[in-house]
């Protein structure tokens, strides 16, 4: 190695096209700096001033916007509610206004008619930032099996702002985003919404509890590669449930990754599943036995028998004080009708 430094330096020395390819580097490095680090960077426009304008309901109104992705004409506000801002996942202090709107600068908003709007460029998230996750999305089995079924993929607002503003985009670990998750997961998976809600997990959220210390679909899921549990490569496939479920259960063994996150219990189909694979048990022998050796079915007849002691022992407390009523009933007429014999 020593030598080799040796003789790159004798060459350097000896020759003058060394010498030439060296100070081209250097000033193309120099050049490089000089722009990354020019004027405009450096005297770009800062969010305070865009605030000056855009807290003060005398200065901005409402504007008439076409979504660039959808096409939907809305009407936007734009107020901009500084403290909303800064608790957003856009609101640290390296993100910038600018990031996603044009750089206003050097340009006169008094002479220009209408204000600055058509110096504005629309904001497209996935363009301007967040390519990688959306090319996960788009590109995974959950996207591919949605236009299968001919349903409309979400966009970015769609799951992450909902009825917000883009810019107002709350937190990972915001509560209002991860209820918000929730229900618009169960808005397409409705039958898998509804065995959550059956679950500890599904319970503990719907009191409003959704810390990240109890589990919400994208904590077991996945957040852009949602992907079925029977892949291997699923959050929730053979190699990773372990991990995925230790992330909240720490020590989880081979026997808690039984735990059955989605009771069928109270889905009427699950029953009639299960009638159907009895009576065709000749015909059809592995539908039954799946069912028998599911941890679903230990489950489904606690949950039986617990509803049978309760209509059994209610139907006989029923039937007792019916018929205590209709005895007092016979007693207090025979009784009548024993005074007026006499």
């Amino acid at each position: 190695m020593v030598s080799l430094l040796k003789t790159t330096i004798k060459i350097y020395r000896d020759s003058k096209v060394c010498r030439f390819v060296f100070i081209s580097c250097l000033f193309s490095c120099l050049l490089f700096f000089t722009s990354a680090f020019s004027s405009e960077s450096l005297f770009a426009q800062e969010n305070s001033e865009c605030f000056e304008c855009h807290t003060d309901p005398a200065e901005v109104g409402d504007k008439v916007r076409v979504d660039p992705v959808t096409g939907e004409v809305e009407l936007v506000s734009m107020l901009v509610d500084e403290d909303a801002f800064h608790a957003s996942a856009h609101g640290g202090e390296d993100f910038y206004c600018i990031d996603c709107h044009a750089d206003l600068e050097d340009v006169d908003l008094e002479e220009t008619e209408g204000g600055h709007y058509p110096n504005l460029q629309p904001v497209d998230c996935i363009t301007f930032c967040h390519d990688d996750p959306a090319e996960t999305f788009l590109e995974g089995s959950h996207a591919n099996l949605m236009r299968e079924k001919g349903v409309e993929l979400p966009t970015c607002k769609h799951c992450h702002a909902g009825e917000k503003s883009k810019m107002f985009t709350p937190k990972a670990d915001d509560l209002y985003h991860r209820m918000d998750t929730i229900g618009k997961c169960g808005g397409c998976h409705t039958e898998y919404y509804d065995s959550y809600r059956n679950n500890l997990h599904g319970q503990v959220t719907a009191l409003g509890h959704v810390d990240t210390d109890i589990a919400t679909c994208v904590d077991c899921h996945g957040q852009h590669t949602i992907l079925n549990s029977s892949d291997p490569e699923s959050t929730l496939g053979p190699e990773n449930a372990k991990e995925t479920c230790g992330n909240c259960h720490p020590g989880a063994s081979g026997s808690f990754l039984k735990h059955i996150a989605h009771p069928q219990y109270k889905n009427l189909g699950y029953y009639k599943s299960a009638v159907v694979g009895l009576l065709n048990v000749r015909k059809d022998p592995g539908q039954f036995g799946s069912i028998i050796k599911s941890p679903q079915i230990i489950l489904t007849i606690l949950f039986v028998m617990y509803v049978g002691i309760l209509v059994i022992t209610f139907a006989q407390f029923g039937t007792h004080m019916l018929l205590s009523w209709l005895g007092t009933l016979l007693d207090e007429r025979k009784g009548k009708d024993s005074k007026h014999d006499k």
